[in-house]
C-alpha cells in the first residue's frame, strides 16, 4: 500500500507518543498512592469507573493487574493523543512543524507533573483516575470543538460529545463542570442559529420570530438533555454505591473537603453560634489541635502566591487528621458507628462537615471569600504556567492577551474556528478552578487539564490573524 505525505506525519506523531509513553511504561512501574486503596476496595467516596476498572482487570490477572492497567493506561494515551493530532490537522490544516509543536504541547502536563510538582507523578503510571483523565480530557475536548465547529446544537455530535463528558464525571467528580460548558456551547449555537434563521426569513430581527426559532433550534432539548445527564450520573453511582456496598447513596467526601477550608479560616470564639454543646465542643477539639500545629489563616505568610500555598500544606491535615479523625471519633462515641462499619462512618463524618459548614459559614464568609481568591489566583496560574512570582505576571499577560486576541479575531473573522476554541477553553478553565478551590486546594494536577488546549488555541488565533492580515495586505 503506498503510503502518502500525510499519513507519514501521523505516523510519525504516533511513534512520538508511542515512544514517550512507552519509555514510561517500560522504564517504570506501577505507582500506588493514597487514592488507590480507595479505587481497589470500591469505597464511596470514589466515582465508580476506576473503580470498575480495578476490579474487571483484577479479575482477568490477580497477580499482575496493575502492571495491566498502566499498560492500559499508557497504550491509551498513545491512541487518545494521536486522535486527537488527526482531528486537528484535519479541521485546522496544521503544516508539519505546527503537528509537531501540537505533539510537543500534548504531551506537557505529562512532562510537567513529574519534573516540576510536588507529588512528581508519572501520570499514566500512576495508579489513580489521572492515568486516564489525562488521556481521555483532550479527546472529549475536540469532541465538543467537533460540536462546536459543525453548528448543530442537537444532533449525534451534541450527544456523544454529552456522553463522553458524562463518562469524565464518573471518572472524577471534578469534571461536572463540563457539563455545564457543555449547555453553554449548545445554548448558544442554539441563539446563535436562531439569529440566522430569523434575519434570513423576516430580513430583519423580530423578537416573537427570534423566540419561536430558539425553541426550533432545539433549546427544550438541550435542557432535556443537560438534566438527564446529571440526573443519569447521580443514578449510576446510587447504583454502584448499592451494588459493591449495599448503599444508595451519592459520592462521599466532598462535604468534608470543603469544611477544611472553613476549619482553616475559622476563629475559635465561631464556634459560639453552635448551639448543640457537644458539637461545639467537637469544633473546639479540632480547632485547638489546628491550631497549636499552625494550621490556620493567621499563621500564612504574607503575600497572595505565598498564603495560596499556606492553605495548600494544611487543606489535607486538617481533613483528614484534625476533622477526619476527629470526627469519626465523635460518630462512633455519639452513633456507635465504627471502623467496622466504615463507609457508613464516612457518610455520618460528611455530614457533620455539612451541619459545621452551614453553622460556620455566616461567621466566616469574609474570611472565606477572601482566602477563596487566594486560592483561585494560583489556580489560575496553575492552569497555563507553574507557580512563581515572575510567571505570576506572564499569567496575567498571558490571559489578557488570550482575551485581546479573541475579541479582535472574532470582529476580523465572525467565521473564525480558533476564537470559539479559546473562548470555551478560556470558560472551562474558570469553571475549573473556581469549581475546584470550593472544594479542595487547587493543585498542579488538578489545573492542567486546559493547558494544553489553551496554547493550541492560543496558536491557532495567531495563525488565523497572521492569515487575515496577509490576505487584507497581500
Amino acid at each position: 500500500m503506498r503510503v502518502n505525505r500525510e499519513n507519514i506525519v501521523y505516523i510519525a506523531a504516533f511513534a512520538i507518543f508511542a515512544v514517550f509513553f512507552g519509555v514510561l511504561y517500560f522504564t517504570g512501574e506501577p505507582i500506588y498512592v493514597g487514592d488507590t486503596y480507595q479505587y481497589e476496595h470500591q469505597m464511596i467516596m470514589r466515582e465508580p469507573v476506576y473503580s470498575l476498572l480495578i476490579q474487571f482487570v483484577r479479575f482477568l490477572s490477580p497477580e499482575h493487574h496493575f502492571q495491566i492497567i498502566i499498560a492500559l493506561q499508557n497504550l491509551l494515551a498513545v491512541a487518545a493523543n494521536t486522535a486527537v493530532i488527526v482531528f486537528m490537522r484535519r479541521r485546522c490544516g496544521l503544516n508539519v512543524p505546527s503537528t509537531l509543536l501540537f505533539t510537543v504541547i500534548l504531551l506537557m502536563p505529562h512532562i510537567m507533573t513529574p519534573v516540576l510538582s510536588r507529588t512528581h507523578l508519572l501520570l499514566t503510571n500512576a495508579l489513580m483516575t489521572e492515568g486516564i483523565s489525562y488521556s481521555i480530557y483532550p479527546l472529549a475536548f475536540v469532541s465538543l470543538l467537533d460540536m462546536m465547529w459543525g453548528g448543530a446544537p442537537v444532533g449525534r455530535k451534541s450527544f456523544r460529545t454529552l456522553l463522553i463528558f458524562l463518562l469524565m464525571t464518573l471518572i472524577r467528580g471534578q469534571m461536572m463542570v463540563l457539563f455545564v460548558v457543555w449547555f453553554l456551547v449548545a445554548y448558544l449555537l442554539t441563539v446563535k442559529n436562531a439569529v440566522r434563521v430569523t434575519e434570513k426569513t423576516q430580513g430583519r430581527m423580530d423578537t416573537f420570530r427570534f423566540t419561536e426559532n430558539i425553541s426550533k433550534q432545539g433549546l427544550i432539548a438541550i435542557i432535556a438533555a443537560f438534566i438527564i445527564a446529571f440526573a443519569a450520573r447521580s443514578v449510576v453511582i446510587h447504583v454502584y454505591n448499592y451494588l459493591e456496598q449495599g448503599l444508595f447513596v451519592d459520592t462521599i467526601s466532598g462535604k468534608a473537603m470543603s469544611f477544611a477550608n472553613v476549619l482553616y479560616v475559622a476563629d475559635r470564639e465561631d464556634g459560639e453560634v453552635i448551639a448543640d454543646e457537644a458539637l461545639r465542643e467537637l469544633f473546639y477539639e479540632m480547632y485547638d489541635a489546628a491550631d497549636v500545629n499552625d494550621m490556620n489563616y493567621t499563621d500564612a505568610p504574607s503575600g497572595i502566591l505565598a498564603r495560596a500555598k499556606y492553605h495548600e500544606d494544611c487543606h489535607d491535615e486538617l481533613n483528614f487528621t484534625y476533622f477526619g479523625e476527629t470526627a469519626k471519633s465523635y460518630v462512633t462515641r455519639t452513633q456507635g458507628i465504627d471502623t467496622d462499619r466504615f463507609q457508613e462512618l464516612m457518610i455520618e463524618v460528611d455530614e457533620i462537615a455539612a451541619e459545621l459548614t452551614g453553622l460556620l459559614m455566616p461567621q466566616v464568609i469574609g474570611r472565606y471569600a477572601v482566602n477563596y481568591l487566594y486560592v483561585i489566583a494560583l489556580g489560575f496560574i496553575r492552569s497555563v504556567a507553574v507557580e512563581h512570582a515572575v510567571l505570576a505576571w506572564y499569567t496575567l499577560f498571558i490571559y489578557a492577551a488570550a482575551v485581546v486576541l479573541t475579541a479582535v479575531l472574532w470582529i476580523k473573522n465572525p467565521r473564525s474556528k480558533a476564537a470559539p476554541f479559546m473562548a470555551v477553553a478560556l470558560v472551562t478553565i474558570v469553571g475549573n478552578v473556581c469549581a475546584t478551590a470550593l472544594m479542595i486546594q487547587c493543585i498542579s494536577r488538578y489545573m492542567i487539564y486546559n493547558f494544553p488546549l489553551f496554547y493550541m488555541a492560543g496558536f491557532l488565533e495567531l495563525k488565523e490573524l497572521v492569515k487575515i492580515d496577509r490576505e487584507r495586505h497581500g
